[in-house]
């Protein structure tokens, strides 16, 4: 690990060092298990038709696979996300677009601001006493009126999770959030919600989706 990421990432709480590394350590195969690139198709037309162009940002870009589906529509990209290793596998799948690492609340971008942002199964791994931070630090990347897409799992547990992956047990955090909670969240840090769906995929992974829209300008 050089200095400068040292430094960059020194912020970070234990658990969220936990999940980066574990990230890091499982990025193409985890990559691979979750390449099925029209997993959120219903989501990503709808974000187009609140947003049908414009320069966005991707916070937690991941291995690429919505980043594709983004550029596809013809939105100009950037992507970011805390995980070296994910982003090796997102610049090796998509060569001819910009990723950068960082973590949510080091986003300063220069080129911002951004006309909408994509952040999804993303902003679930920041601990509930830090969203508020997450949250204003994507928003002072974006215009006044950007168009953004979140999605969170439902719940209400907060905690290190282990999974088995390649036989080895490696752990992520997750924080769970209700519909409502969530969108006093958003709601305290001026972004308006325009629309939300909920997809129920399991006993233990259901999703609320938010399309938010930048309510007013930064102080």
């Amino acid at each position: 690990m050089n200095l400068w990421y040292s430094l960059a990432m020194s912020h970070l709480q234990p658990e969220e060092i936990i999940t980066r590394d574990t990230y890091d350590a499982t990025a193409s195969v985890w990559s691979s298990a979750h390449n099925q690139s029209d997993f959120w198709a219903g989501e990503m037309q709808r974000f187009h038709e609140l947003l049908p162009g414009g320069h966005i940002l991707e916070v937690g870009a991941g291995g690429g696979r919505d980043a594709k589906m983004l550029v596809e529509l013809g939105y100009k990209y950037v992507g970011t996300d805390v995980s070296a290793g994910l982003l090796n596998v997102a610049r090796t799948n998509l060569p001819q677009e910009t990723f950068v690492e960082k973590s949510v609340y080091d986003l300063d971008l220069p080129q911002a601001p951004f006309d909408g942002f994509w952040a999804s199964a993303v902003l679930l791994h920041i601990p509930r006493s830090r969203i508020d931070e997450a949250l204003m630090r994507i928003r002072s990347q974006m215009k006044l009126r950007a168009i953004g897409f979140i999605s969170i799992k439902d719940g209400t547990t907060d905690g290190l999770e282990t999974d088995i992956i390649n036989g080895n047990e490696l752990q992520r955090f997750f924080c769970r959030w209700s519909k409502d909670d969530f969108q006093q969240e958003l709601e305290r840090n001026s972004f308006q919600v325009v629309d939300y769906s909920f997809r129920p995929m399991s006993e233990r992974t259901k999703w609320h989706c938010f399309f938010v829209e930048v309510a007013e300008a930064l102080n």
